[in-house]
């Protein structure tokens, strides 16, 4: 009856302290979502492709995005981390199997007593031994899902990182294609200047125009030359930088030129923001932090609790050296059981650091989704805004074009003066270069709102690889 009583006890007190490590509910952040974005419903296309950059149709881009995969320094860097992670998981999840180990010496003794004789012993001996931690309370698998989620955790940040570095391809080179289209610009420009500074210089050789007429076209001409040079020191820049990008020294780096009004603006799938969690790879890495964090906080129940180990052993020994054949065999068992008793609070110290880790995550993955719901809609509104401006522009464009032909000619024949040929060069200038910045703000704002929206990535998808 008494050893009746011991076995209910011993099962109660376990019940107990498996109880005291139960985990907490995996929490989430409590968020209210919209039912949709603001934003026209007819603009919305089919699901984003992972290959979004495709979409803008342009050979060059691709080109640039297939030579980032391979060699572009970050990505490969993501890669080695993920490497390690994985090499981390693979070291917890040993703790499933029991250790084996062997052992085996030989030697001699050699002591001397009070008569000066000298007393020699030898032996050998070989043994093997198993053993094996029991898992009562949750702390080795908890180990394991932490090892786990961190592997998913640097996974899913290696996938972040090969989106924002292809985001960030995309925009630099866009820029270039720009700064591209600038320089020409301010070339067509400088031409247009040394045109009419013939007409200028004409008139003053006639007597019909000034001296001042002169030195005012001439100072047009100059300024237009000196806008020139940080156009061109900016494209060498960028030109550099985009060689970095793909892990290219900038002397050996070409690039193949586009025209960017010809480049395609896409229409961009958006889903609900609901679904942003399952579709940035950011977010699922905030989230496989959380989680691992909550098995943290189990590890670290787990440890204020009494380990119970497992063991066996067989072996060998003589007392002749280098021959087990006359050795005495030994075998045993042992069933281990090891609990702190003081360590001067650190066991639940840790616990408490755990737990204050763990919501400082919670609150760090709330932010994340909040500031990634705001990502994409300052993207929606970069672009609705982008494309409207761009409209205009193109208005702006036509009339100042017309303005420098009608007043060009309106020179030439006296009825205008210089003054207003000038102010009309200078707006279609401005036109020319601003519709192509626009234009350069647009194309970033669909990259802006492929990377706020995950750029076609999946969590299910990642999990089912």
């Amino acid at each position: 009856m008494l050893l009746h009583y011991k076995s209910y006890s011993v099962l109660i007190f376990s019940l107990i302290l498996t109880a005291c490590v139960t985990t907490d509910a995996e929490q989430r952040p409590e968020i209210n979502y919209a039912e949709s974005y603001q934003v026209d419903d007819s603009k919305i296309a089919s699901e984003i492709d992972a290959r979004w950059w495709q979409a803008f149709n342009a050979p060059a881009l691709n080109e640039l995005m297939f030579a980032a995969e391979q060699q572009s320094p970050e990505v490969l860097i993501a890669a080695e981390r993920v490497r390690q992670a994985e090499l981390q998981m693979r070291i917890a999840n040993a703790s499933l199997f029991p250790a084996l180990n062997a052992n085996a010496s030989s030697g001699e003794r050699r002591s001397k007593n009070s008569g000066e004789s000298t007393i020699v012993s030898e032996s050998t001996s070989a043994s093997l031994g198993v053993s094996y931690e029991l898992d009562l309370w949750g702390g080795i698998a908890a180990g394991r899902k932490s090892a786990r989620a961190g592997f998913d955790a640097t996974r899913f940040d290696q996938d972040a990182a090969l989106l924002s570095i292809k985001a960030a391809i995309a925009s630099v080179w866009f820029q270039w294609l720009s700064l591209q289209e600038r320089i020409a610009t301010a070339q067509k420009n400088i031409a247009i200047a040394e045109r009419v500074q013939k007409v200028v210089d004409a008139r003053y050789r006639n007597g019909v125009g000034t001296a001042a007429e002169v030195a005012q076209q001439q100072t047009n001409l100059l300024t237009q030359k000196a806008s020139l040079l940080p156009l061109e020191l900016q494209s060498r820049q960028t030109r550099s930088a985009l060689a970095i990008l793909l892990g290219k020294t900038p002397q050996e780096f070409t690039l193949i030129d586009a025209n960017l009004m010809d480049i395609s603006v896409p229409e961009i799938a958006l889903g609900t923001p609901a679904d942003l969690v399952t579709r940035r790879p950011d977010l699922a890495a905030s989230e496989a932090t959380l989680i691992a964090a909550n098995a943290d906080i189990v590890q670290a129940r787990a440890a204020l609790l009494p380990g119970i180990s497992l063991g066996a052993n067989v072996g060998k020994s003589t007392s002749e050296l280098f021959n087990l054949n006359p050795a005495t065999q030994v075998s045993g068992w042992t069933v281990s059981l090891a609990q702190t008793l003081f360590n001067g609070g650190r066991l639940i110290n840790q616990k408490q650091l755990s737990e204050a880790r763990r919501a400082e995550l919670l609150l760090q993955y709330h932010r994340a989704i909040l500031v990634a719901l705001q990502e994409v809609d300052m993207a929606l509104a970069s672009a609705d805004i982008s494309h409207r401006q761009e409209a205009s522009l193109e208005a702006i464009l036509v009339q100042a074009e017309r303005s420098v032909r009608l007043t060009e000619v309106r020179y030439r024949e006296g009825s205008d003066d210089l003054l207003s040929l000038l102010v009309a060069q200078r707006n279609l200038f401005q036109a020319q270069d601003s519709l192509v910045q626009q234009r350069l703000a647009r194309l970033n704002a669909a990259v802006d709102l492929y990377k706020a929206l995950g750029g076609g990535w999946q969590l299910a998808q990642q999990g089912s690889e």
